[in-house]
């Protein structure tokens, strides 16, 4: 994301587009994409957004709305559920419209009218870049649209105004009408960060996921120009999956995972994560190059122990184009610093140890503090948790050493409840994972996203972290 506004040519230039998902996506086939953080998610919705032929797209940051107060939002309707979901459709269609009427193509049916609402709306703040104050500022009060007096548009109405509720059939009737001959696209992005062990979030959340669904299917039925499309992390849908009776069927019919670790395997070289990183070192370098060209074919591990360098390199990531950036951007610092000598064609191992050793304390880290953003317990709970796999002083541990070294960084002993919270939370940040089978086998969430950890069992440390905190490895 950094990445698009800092050199957009080289974003744009260098940018993979995994089985096709984008046309999937535009076409509206796909309007829900799912993937852990750091796996191109905002890149694709920036991508789209630039500037492709015959589409309209525009990406909305939900972190900037109150999504806690939005079940209070009064919508004409009882508290409930329902409501929850009439607020978030009510939300994606002001934005939706906005982005119609960016399109100077498009051609909507009693657009006089669309214009007076669309004033209004935009005066109360629910379009554009004031909406979350605006929802603050409306949750306890309804939002009215007076009805002109003279017109058939609301003939059927009996009152002299139009709630948020009784002004949706209109506003959907309006957007599943319109007619372009580009296609739209409304990207909900922001969602990375809500990791939360709170009921009016999740509430929130899977309203969203319904309202979404809900519209789609109304514009897919009507055939209209567009489609909804929201940026989703895998685990934060699991979490909200129970409260969705239509979950599986709007993964499986509607969702697509942007997963670089399933297509890693027997490609090798030639995977999409590798030629993700090719693509990007060729834009800049305005020639083609293998980044892998450059780097012995084994690494020594340990005191006699070597693994092909792809391996290693993997096993210090996520799996995440995010990551595996990152860690060829600090080995390339290393050795454009030439502190560390290497041959003209090769990199030193102790250049590639070096450029680890930055990565991991660097990046990786802090990469995983920021996993706990939104986390209830706060920034504090977040340091605790990072200290105390810290203070372990070993890869391998269990669920007693963990209470016992957070115990030390609180300075209070830690309950069972906050060592199960913060060790759930490590393992889906990628910080640990679980011992399989006489220690033969790694289980972590970035390798198998369908994975549960299983806090009574061995756990093991991410191997990154053992290289920035000098832990001796013990597998």
């Amino acid at each position: 994301m950094n990445e698009a506004k800092k050199d957009p040519d080289q974003f744009f230039k260098s940018y993979v587009n995994i089985d096709n998902i984008v046309e999937e996506v535009i076409a509206g086939n796909r309007t829900f994409v799912f993937g852990p953080k750091g796996t191109g998610k905002s890149a694709l919705g920036l991508w789209v957004e630039s500037d492709i032929d015959d589409v309209c797209a525009q990406v909305r940051d939900a972190a900037s709305l109150p999504l806690a107060d939005i079940p209070n939002l009064q919508t004409g309707q009882a508290a409930g559920v329902e409501r929850t979901v009439t607020a978030w459709k009510f939300i994606l269609l002001c934005n939706y419209i906005a982005l119609l009427r960016r399109d100077n193509a498009c051609k909507l049916k009693n657009t006089r009218e669309v214009d007076r609402v669309t004033r209004l709306l935009r005066g109360y703040g629910f379009m554009g870049d004031a909406s979350g104050k605006a929802l603050l500022k409306v949750a306890t009060t309804t939002v009215e649209i007076p009805i002109p007096k003279v017109g058939s548009i609301y003939k059927k109405e009996s009152k002299s105004a139009l709630n948020i509720f009784s002004l949706i059939p209109y506003l959907e009737d309006w957007v599943s009408s319109a007619e372009s001959p580009n296609r739209h696209v409304l990207f909900v992005d922001g969602l990375d960060s809500i990791y939360l062990n709170d009921q009016r979030y999740d509430e929130s959340l899977a309203a969203l996921v319904q309202a979404s669904y809900r519209l789609n299917q109304s514009l897919g039925a009507a055939g209209a120009t567009g489609s909804i499309v929201l940026l989703l992390r895998n685990d934060v849908f699991s979490r909200v999956s129970l409260r969705l009776p239509d979950s599986q069927k709007m993964r499986d019919d509607f969702g697509v995972d942007l997963d670089w670790r399933i297509l890693t395997g027997s490609a090798g070289r030639h995977a999409p994560l590798f030629k993700l990183v090719n693509d990007k070192v060729s834009a800049a370098a305005g020639v083609n190059l293998e980044v892998l060209d450059y780097f012995p074919q084994k690494i020594r591990v340990g005191s006699n122990r070597e693994i092909p360098t792809m391996q290693y390199l993997l096993n210090l990531t996520r799996h995440t184009p995010r990551d595996l950036l990152r860690l060829f951007d600090e080995i390339r610092k290393v050795a454009a610093a030439q502190v560390i000598p290497s041959g003209p064609d090769r990199l030193s191992y102790s250049a590639i140890r070096e450029g680890v050793v930055q990565y991991s304390t660097k990046y990786f880290v802090n990469a995983v503090k920021n996993e706990f953003a939104g986390y209830e317990g706060g920034p504090d709970a977040a340091q605790d948790a990072v200290t105390a796999l810290q203070y372990l002083g070993s890869q391998k541990f269990s669920r007693d050493d963990f209470r016992r070294t957070l115990s030390d960084a609180k300075g209070v002993s830690a309950t069972d409840p906050d060592v199960d919270r913060l060790l759930k939370l490590l393992f889906f940040a990628g910080a640990i994972g679980n011992l399989v089978g006489n220690d033969s086998y790694m289980r972590f969430y970035h390798r198998r996203d369908d994975s549960e950890i299983y806090l009574r069992g061995p756990l093991i440390l991410h191997g990154t972290l053992c290289h920035a905190w000098n832990v001796p490895f013990g597998i």
